[in-house]
Formats: structure tokens, sequence, C-alpha cells
């Protein structure tokens, strides 16, 4: 008979009354069981947990061990069934979000303040990482969701992976840029350096074509742009101050455009689209949080398709 939370709390009650019959009335269960119960626990322990005698039971040394930490256990156990319900209904618990730049700025950040709204007593942790590691993020069974690329995933038999809307990217520069006086060729744009991820797929065999754009990474069998960054604060900092070229959304680039810290080029391509898409486990069952979460992504997505 394994020592579990029913035994733990039959034994608790015998402490209190100290009295067989007071205490499986207690419980609502017959005296004969609650003795047999007790008993086959302390054969199957090896430890006498009750001194029995004419004025009652009595707790041991060993007793009253299991009596003060088997109380702690059951608070534990409610508290952790309190936990699980209240997770079922999203008012608590954590939500592990794993996803490249790109992914983190639109659409994670618009769904991550909505959820917020929903339920603000829920923890979420969003790691970001580079475009080319959120798939095996997800395999380390750390987080339960990844976004990034859909170029930069990678294939895998426990994998999910599905694409959501292409975002157009526009060619972000600073006020006065040499390109700005004329809609430029993709040859024009590719001898400037470009400021982005690491680029895989048609848009990093386009761009590995530039003179200054960046190079192609061997190791990593992607472009490798003249600077690459994780870090869209930074990205937008030195497309400020310098003649590189940032690819960014429209909602990325609203508020330096707004103030007159950067203009876009007039210059639009098929390889110009940024195509997030979910990365998850296909044998894991997703949170609740995580389910309200997919949720809203997948609202946003048919909200800006539709627009």
């Amino acid at each position: 008979m394994k020592l579990t939370l029913k035994l733990i709390e039959q034994a608790i009650a015998l402490g209190e009354f100290g009295n067989f019959a007071k205490a499986a009335e207690q419980l609502g269960i017959s005296q004969p069981t609650l003795s047999r119960n007790l008993a086959t626990l302390e054969d199957e322990l090896g430890l006498q947990l009750f001194d029995r005698g004419r004025n009652g039971a009595f707790p041991t040394v060993f007793g009253r061990v299991l009596i003060e930490r088997g109380a702690r256990v059951l608070r534990e156990a409610g508290a952790l069934h309190d936990e699980l319900l209240a997770v079922a209904g999203l008012d608590t618990g954590q939500l592990k979000i794993v996803a490249g730049p790109y992914a983190v700025e639109d659409p994670i950040a618009q769904a991550v303040a909505s959820l917020m709204n929903e339920r603000p007593g829920l923890h979420i942790r969003i790691t970001q990482v580079g475009p080319d590691e959120v798939s095996a993020a997800v395999l380390s069974r750390e987080h339960e969701l990844g976004f990034g690329g859909r170029d930069s995933q990678t294939a895998h038999e426990h994998l999910r992976i599905e694409p959501l809307a292409p975002r157009r990217l526009f060619l972000a520069c600073r006020p006065g840029h040499p390109l700005l006086a004329r809609p430029p060729t993709l040859d024009e744009v590719l001898a400037y350096p470009l400021i982005t991820v690491l680029l895989q797929g048609p848009a990093g065999a386009a761009a590995a074509t530039g003179a200054r754009a960046g190079s192609v990474d061997a190791a990593r069998q992607a472009f490798s742009p003249a600077i690459e960054v994780n870090s869209f604060d930074a990205a937008r900092r030195i497309t400020r101050s310098t003649d590189a070229l940032f690819p960014a959304t429209s909602t990325m680039l609203a508020a330096d455009l707004e103030a007159g810290h950067v203009a876009t080029l007039d210059y639009d391509s098929p390889l110009l689209r940024s195509q997030p898409a979910i990365v998850r486990l296909s044998d894991r069952t997703l949170s609740p949080s995580a389910e309200r979460f997919l949720a809203i992504v997948r609202d946003f997505e048919r909200r800006l398709h539709g627009a």
C-alpha cells in the first residue's frame, strides 16, 4: 500500500481525534476500514505510527512526522489543485514563447498585449533567438510555441509548421539617402549594406548577388547581411546615421517615419516579404493559454489579410 493523500488524511484525522471511531466518522468511512488501512501502512513501512491502548490511539515519533509533514503535503496538494483549475481557466500559469526578431515585433507583440489585457494574472515569457534557432528551441520542449520566418524553419517529424500571412517589407533608410532621388533597381539596392537577420530561401539567394549587401555564410548555409542583427532597436539607430538599408514592416517603422528619423525607398519586390510561421510540437497538447494565444494570433491574421 503506497502512502497516498487519502492515507495521510486518515492518519491526520486519527491523530486529531485519538479515537478510531470518531476519526472514521469524520472521514466518512467505517472504523474497521480505517484500522485496516493504517495497520497495513505500518506493516509496509515497517514503522509503528500509532500506539494503541484503552485510552485511544496516540502518534509515535514516526506518526508525528507523518502528521506534521503530511499536513503540509495536503495543503500543497490543495494549492496545486486550485492552480490547475486556474490554469485551465487561463487565470494564471505560464506561457513560454520563442520567436525570431521579426516575429517578436509582428505579430507577437500585439497578440501578447491582447492576451495580457484578457488575463493579467498570466505570466508570459518571450525568448528571442536567431531566425534559424526557433525550431530547435521548440524541439527542446522548453517553449510551447515558436514563431519565426517560414524559410528559416527546419522540417522535423515532431514539428508542425503553420505559415501565417506574408508581410510586405519596406526598405528604410536615413533621410537624404542617395536612393531616395528615384525608384532604384535591385542592383542599386544591393550596392548598399543591408541591416537585417540571417536570410535564407529566395531572399537570401537574391541578396547574395549584391556587391556590398553582405555575403554567404557557408557554415550556416544562408546569407549573412553586412550588418547582421537580432535587435531591431539597434537596426533603427544604425539606419538613421548610415547609408545601410533596413527591411522592416510598416508597423515596425511607424514611429520613426512619423518622427522623420527614417524614410522608405520607392521600391517593392516579391522578395521583400516576411512570412512568419507558427512552430509547435506535433505530439504536445497545448495549454489553454497557448490555445487562446494562437486564437488571438489567427484572428489578427484574418483581419490583416482582409485589410
